[in-house]
């Protein structure tokens, strides 16, 4: 893998041109139409691309309805960006030549087969390296899916998926990732750096720190070759926005498999995990913890302290998440006087303890509704000086309920700075707690997962105050 080079005085206006450009040519686009064939300008069209889009074919007349030209230099303007999504990995140099020669600045290479595969393909990526950095041009890639920007429409991926503006950024080394990412309820910007022959994480780092778009940057690291210019920037940009990361390449074998998917060097994975920490990035385990994290860290305020409430439908699944608070270590609150003071006279004669606090046996006792019962114990809970963040273990299986739960926790979280991880401790149903997130909340599946969100909601605060 070729060494990146240093961050130029001007790479946030040239990142701008992959991420905002005002137009593209897609080099080497193909004729083929359909889901299914790989079409880079029917993929534009159908995301709505506020840009002027120019297929570079020259067996065609037009593409998707477009007029196609012969050659970059046929293109009536000075683009942006040009995409380059050619099967034959022998004919990107002089595509690339042809970009560089029409000015254009901005070049994603999707073709494989570079220092993901055999040396000859390595060879041929540090020659466009080489002619890019000699032009002043600036690659993405190769082997990447480039860009993804839903506020202007803009998806450089032959894959198709859904596009909503969230505002969070991806940065990632493999398309697959950058596909299953936007397949899920959290989406956003994205970029894919492919082997990253040029363009790295810093700079890719550096548009999202001064993106107004973003708040909330998520990555996928299999290697870099930029530890130390990574760690400085990542440092940085941590202490202005949230960056949870993914860490492959672990295990020997990984580290192999990493090397033949984008080239990449990976270094020892406790070395990369101690810079990660260091630099304030929030660590996932898998894919699923990098979409819960992502949620807590967009929906959720930071939790300051690590004392947690726990306001159960259940007593079983409230005594797991006492079990779970444990295991992240956090504490279980001890509610304060005026809190049990508001609790108890809900409380059946028999019942002692009211921490977790358990709904059922109140609900019975009051003849209360679910819903009441629980917004009362939230209401007590977070006007609490004792309790920085409550855990709700609340089924969707009573989804009225569940709702009218819903419709009131933003604005107690707004008025407390407090977060509320929602654990649907029935089980999953993805129609009913879709109708739960919309209302700006984050639902886990799973009570452990649910604790964890909030226990890294802590750490990111704990790294903040001590900057």
């Amino acid at each position: 893998m070729s060494e990146p080079q240093p961050a130029m005085p001007d790479s946030l206006a040239q990142m701008k041109l992959f991420m905002e450009p005002r137009s593209i040519a897609v080099v080497g686009a193909t004729r083929q139409s359909g889901p299914d064939s790989f079409n880079i300008v029917e993929r534009l069209g159908s995301h709505g691309y506020r840009g002027r889009v120019y297929p570079v074919n020259p067996r065609a007349d037009s593409i998707a309805g477009i007029k196609a030209y012969p050659d970059v230099a046929s293109v009536p303007e000075k683009v942006d960006l040009a995409v380059i999504p050619v099967w034959e990995r022998s004919a990107v140099p002089a595509l690339i030549e042809q970009c560089i020669h029409a000015g254009i600045r901005a070049i994603v290479v999707v073709t494989q087969g570079f220092a993901d595969g055999d040396a000859e393909g390595r060879q041929l990526q540090d020659r466009i390296s080489r002619m890019a950095r000699d032009a002043g041009v600036r690659l993405l890639g190769p082997n990447s899916l480039g860009v993804a920007n839903p506020y202007l429409g803009l998806n450089t991926s032959f894959v198709p998926h859904r596009m909503e503006k969230i505002p969070l950024g991806v940065i990632c080394q493999s398309g697959l990732f950058f596909s299953h990412l936007r397949s899920m309820p959290i989406l956003g910007k994205g970029i894919d750096l492919g082997n990253g022959c040029d363009v790295h994480f810093a700079e890719a780092l550096e548009y999202y720190e001064n993106d107004p778009q973003t708040r909330v940057i998520l990555l996928h690291v299999e290697g870099t070759n930029e530890g130390r210019r990574f760690a400085e920037v990542a440092g940085r940009v941590s202490r202005k926005k949230p960056i949870v990361a993914l860490k492959s390449a672990r295990s020997k074998e990984g580290v192999a498999a990493a090397q033949s998917h984008t080239g990449s060097l990976s270094s020892k994975d406790e070395v990369v995990r101690a810079a990660l920490r260091q630099c304030g990035i929030a660590q996932a385990e898998n894919i699923e913890e990098l979409e819960d994290l992502a949620k807590a860290f967009l929906r959720l305020p930071l939790m300051k302290g690590r004392r947690v409430a726990i306001v159960s439908m259940s007593g079983g699944a409230g005594v797991m998440l006492v079990d779970a608070c444990g295991e992240q270590g956090l504490k279980v609150a001890e509610p304060s006087p005026e809190t049990r003071d508001k609790l108890r006279p809900l409380l059946p004669p028999w019942m002692h303890g009211m921490h977790p606090l358990d709904l059922w046996p109140i609900t019975a006792h009051s003849g209360l509704s679910l819903s009441e019962t629980a917004l009362i114990g939230l209401r007590a809970f977070m006007a609490d000086p004792n309790v920085d963040g409550v855990v709700l273990a609340f089924g969707t299986v009573f989804i009225e309920e569940a709702l009218r739960i819903a419709d009131a926790l933003p604005a107690l979280m707004e008025t407390y700075r407090k977060p509320v991880s929602w654990w649907t401790a029935t089980g999953a149903d993805g129609e009913r707690e879709a109708a739960i997130e919309k209302r700006g909340l984050a639902v886990f599946h799973g009570g452990e997962r649910a604790v964890r969100a909030l226990r890294k909601l802590a750490d990111y605060w704990e790294f903040l105050q001590a900057c």
